[in-house]
């Protein structure tokens, strides 16, 4: 079996967290020991239910509002999709995928042998998914609508009535829908919804990665009816012993406080929005769809910047770096993170300003 390599995976890889200012990354900034407050008996090192950890498994169940058999924990959200996709598709199924988006969404699908087809999310329409053109886009061989909420490289939210309506659609047609859920909870508006509450042929995929600030603990889940947690609990047979214990069991204790961790992540993304926000209205020819929530922002550029030459041109000259647009299929555009410290973020933007003034600068 031939693995075709995820070109934004290989670029992470290859650059995050090798520049003394990162503004690429989707996570925001790891909590301290002191933030997580953590008890040695909050690790546990016992082997855990092939399922996740039964504790993590019922508090996530409360949270979705379903029973714990409909829970299955992973290990990150990236895993997640690769599980709910190989459980709900066989080859030559159609996939609806939203574009721009996440490059795992289009390439697992792919490896699995589905025909993938997109339907645009566009800067101009507010990068919302446009309800008309997926209805003229989904057919009755259409399987799964793959999509992120809120939305990855754009950070948009959409909100629960387009939710349940796009949900509507899909089922009329005999689709699933699975989402990418992992920046939900850092919601700024109450009344978002994970997409599961909408019916029994959504299915929602998250994680403590982002908006938690606990990337290391690589500790993700999908909830879906009974019938697809059985299937993904065969296939990752093949694909590990399981999950670790003692990352579920601190998951757990994480989660336990969320609505506190939950607070620490807000302050930190919306004093990041006004940062970003005063600088795109200094900057002539730039422009964005300020997100609603999430950890990311995309900022267009100016006409005729590329911005694979300008985010080599920043992290070679200036030691910052930002994701060029263009692993994300949107070209001209960049994405920025909003979990940094201001002040980092700050000097990054500054970095990004003087990098604008070099492209543009007229030819002698």
């Amino acid at each position: 079996m031939i693995f075709t390599k995820i070109n934004y995976l290989e670029w992470a890889r290859r650059y995050m967290g090798s520049v003394r200012y990162d503004l690429a990354r989707s996570n925001l900034k790891p909590l301290t020991r002191d933030e997580l407050d953590l008890s040695g008996d909050a690790v546990d090192v016992r082997r855990m239910d092939s399922l996740g950890h039964p504790g993590l498994r019922k508090l996530l169940a409360a949270r979705y509002g379903v029973s714990p058999e409909r829970v299955f924990i992973t290990n990150g959200a990236t895993m997640g999709i690769y599980l709910a996709c190989a459980a709900t598709l066989l080859a030559a199924e159609e996939v609806l995928l939203e574009a721009p988006n996440y490059e795992p969404l289009y390439r697992v699908p792919l490896h699995l042998g589905a025909e993938v087809k997109t339907i645009e999310r566009r800067f101009e329409h507010g990068w919302q998914i446009d309800l008309e053109a997926l209805e003229r886009r989904v057919s009755r061989r259409t399987k799964v609508l793959l999509m992120t909420n809120f939305h990855n490289p754009s950070g948009v939210a959409t909100n629960p009535d387009k939710m349940l309506t796009l949900g509507q659609i899909a089922r009329d047609h005999g689709a699933r829908v699975i989402v990418s859920e992992v920046s939900l909870d850092n919601a700024f508006s109450p009344g978002h919804k994970p997409a599961v509450r909408y019916g029994d042929h959504m299915i929602s995929i998250g994680s403590v990665s982002k908006v938690y600030g606990l990337d290391g603990l690589r500790i993700g889940w999908v909830v879906a009816p009974e019938s697809i947690v059985e299937r993904i609990a065969q296939i990752q047979d093949y694909i590990s012993g399981g999950i670790s214990a003692p990352s579920q069991s601190l998951a757990l204790a994480v989660l336990a406080k969320a609505d506190t961790l939950l607070d620490r992540s807000r302050r930190i993304v919306q004093e990041n929005l006004k940062i970003l926000g005063e600088w795109i209205r200094r900057r002539e020819g730039c422009g964005w769809v300020e997100p609603e929530g999430g950890t990311v922002a995309v900022v267009r550029l100016p006409p005729k910047i590329d911005a694979v030459d300008l985010s080599n041109y920043l992290r070679e000259k200036h030691g910052t770096l930002v994701v060029p647009g263009d692993y994300f299929w949107l070209r001209g555009f960049i994405r920025i993170s909003l979990g940094v410290e201001a002040d980092l973020l700050r000097t990054g933007l500054k970095h990004l300003g003087s990098a604008l003034d070099h492209f543009q600068r007229p030819l002698r």
